[in-house]
């Protein structure tokens, strides 16, 4: 008799949310919502969701959440950047480095998440549990399927500059400090300034708000803003030489550090200086910025506090238990250089 309730005892620790899914038809995080008691799920949906968990011997028992609670101290951090595991940002790696010092005093290691090979859909879930990841920073484009069958999972995760109801993120305070950054600009004289946006999402959006906003306040017109790409060199300087001498920009504004320096390259192409001819700022204060001559103007992000506020909160969910989702903003910098001079 105790052989047999040993082995059912198993079986029941097996049964996954995985196979509920496959048996369901549901999407796991549908399911880690509907046996969790999760808001987001219609009653029809939860119904036969459990149902199927019921038949096939589910029992989310006190055994599996103690095994649950044993930790592995391994820790993933996922970077995902237009369908491709990207490492160009530094500001990433800034924020990483922070992230990794205040980890490691914790006691957890990191390590690099993939895809894996062969593990098809739910590719990164399916890493994390074949790793045992206790938990995961993410980095990127939050709006991939295989991202979003990752937050909306069990594996506890943050993200840097996420905004949405499944996860906690942290970010700076981009309407503001972009609203700022403008507002001296115009208040320098520039009323003809070239704002090159990163691709589509919440960071963008808060940022074009503000820039906007800088212009309603002070009762004047602004220029388009124009989409370009997030640490892109070649597109900022493609679209510079394209766009400055169509609109005649006193001031261009690039959406990070990295792909300013293919818009200085551009405007040097076209014979004008900085910042005699245009200003020139950016958004992150990375390396990158105190590299070019001259030093650019930018929003200048706290990767220190940045790094230790995603570490912190990871952490909290993991050994406490933490189920709180929250937005936590850091405070950035304008800081203004040579880049950019008054003009009559």
């Amino acid at each position: 008799m105790l052989d047999i309730f040993i082995v059912n005892c198993y079986h029941i620790c097996m049964i996954t949310i995985y196979d509920i899914s496959e048996k369901s038809g549901f999407a796991p995080g549908t399911v880690s919502k509907a046996l969790n008691n999760y808001y987001g799920v219609n009653a029809d949906t939860k119904r036969k969701i459990l149902e199927v968990a019921r038949q096939m011997g589910y029992t989310p028992n006190a055994n599996a959440r103690a095994l649950k609670a044993k930790h592995s101290h391994n820790l993933g951090v996922l970077f995902y950047l237009r369908d491709s595991l990207d490492l160009a940002q530094h500001l990433f790696i800034q924020i990483l480095n922070e992230f990794k010092r205040v980890t490691e005093a914790q006691g957890y290691d990191i390590m690099l998440l993939s895809k894996g090979k062969d593990l098809g859909a739910q590719a990164f879930v399916k890493h994390c549990h074949i790793r045992q990841l206790d938990g995961v920073l993410i980095f990127g484009d939050y709006g991939s399927d295989l991202v979003q069958e990752l937050i909306a999972s069990d594996i506890p995760c943050v993200g840097f500059d996420y905004l949405g109801d499944l996860i906690s993120g942290v970010m700076c305070d981009n309407y503001e400090k972009t609203k700022e950054l403008v507002s001296k600009l115009i208040g320098m004289g520039h009323e003809r300034i070239l704002f090159l946006t990163g691709e589509d999402n919440y960071v963008t959006d808060e940022r074009k708000r503000g820039f906007a906003d800088a212009f309603r306040q002070m009762g004047k017109d602004w220029l388009p803003c124009v989409r370009a790409c997030y640490s892109n060199p070649e597109l900022s300087a493609e679209l510079t030489k394209k766009l400055y001498p169509e609109l005649k920009p006193t001031a261009i504004l690039y959406p990070d550090d990295y792909s300013a320096i293919g818009g200085i390259n551009a405007l040097r192409e076209l014979n004008l200086s900085i910042p005699q001819d245009v200003s020139v700022a950016s958004f992150d204060g990375s390396i990158y910025s105190q590299l070019t001559s001259p030093q650019l103007t930018c929003v200048r992000q706290d990767v220190k506090k940045i790094g230790t506020a995603l570490a912190e909160k990871l952490i909290k969910i993991i050994e406490e238990d933490d189920q709180t989702k929250e937005l936590i903003t850091v405070e950035a910098e304008v800081c203004f250089t040579e880049s950019c001079r008054k003009i009559n």
